[in-house]
């Protein structure tokens, strides 16, 4: 048997109350709990729908969907990392090198412009953290048509964030340190920039492959219970 919208509504709302909100969890959860809560109701057609909901549930252990939700972030985790590996792999020495040194070239020629702008320092730690913010913000823009549809909070994309920002704000204060009390000569401090340029646009890209990927292994579920 299939089960009603309303009955779906039922067991995401079951899923909900136990505080387990984001959409890995939620679709995850409801996915096996509707199979579980299906083969109750096919074996005794005249049990209870709420009876059979607390059935599956307690089928799940002591742990609930605590469990559940260990093994998800951890599934989480490790695609993210294997897809950070793959996208570095490929812009270091695969097909996609061509891509890194055109990001070498244009963030060389950028910085050699703005070094000969009588910038002052202040001006030159804006532009940077102006640059570092974009490289967070972009990769975000991807997801929010989709986090507006599906009105959770996606535990990979918010875990993929709080680990940018904070590596993307190590950057720009180490920079800025750089900027403010360094001796590096010329060539050093174009070199700098230049990483730095380089590590920023590779983060947004392992960010932007990673958030693809998170939303099209959850979107498979939702829209099946949509």
């Amino acid at each position: 048997m299939s089960l009603t919208v309303e009955q779906i509504a039922a067991i995401k709302a079951f899923i909900n109350k136990r505080g387990f909100n984001t959409i890995e969890v939620e679709m995850e959860a409801l996915d096996h709990m509707a199979s579980k809560v299906e083969a109750l109701l096919e074996e005794k057609p005249d049990m209870n729908f709420d009876l059979a909901i607390t059935k599956a549930h307690a089928d799940l252990g002591i742990f609930g969907f605590a469990t559940f939700e260990e093994a998800i972030f951890a599934g989480c985790k490790e695609r993210s990392k294997k897809i950070r590996k793959a996208v570095l792999r490929d812009y270091l020495k695969g097909p996609k090198l061509l891509i890194t040194l055109a990001i070498i070239s244009v963030a060389f020629l950028i910085q050699k412009f703005l070094l000969n702008l009588p910038w002052s320092e202040e001006a030159m730690v804006v532009f940077i953290f102006s640059v570092v913010l974009a490289m967070i913000i972009l990769p975000s823009i991807y997801f929010i048509k989709t986090k507006r549809k599906w009105g959770k909070r996606s535990f990979v994309i918010s875990n993929t964030f709080a680990g940018t920002s904070g590596t993307s704000l190590i950057i720009f204060y180490i920079t800025r340190f750089v900027l403010e009390f360094g001796t590096l000569s010329p060539l050093l401090m174009q070199i700098t920039f230049t990483f730095v340029i380089l590590t920023l646009s590779l983060i947004a890209l392992i960010n932007f492959a990673i958030i693809k990927e998170a939303i099209g292994f959850t979107e498979e579920k939702y829209l099946k219970y949509a």
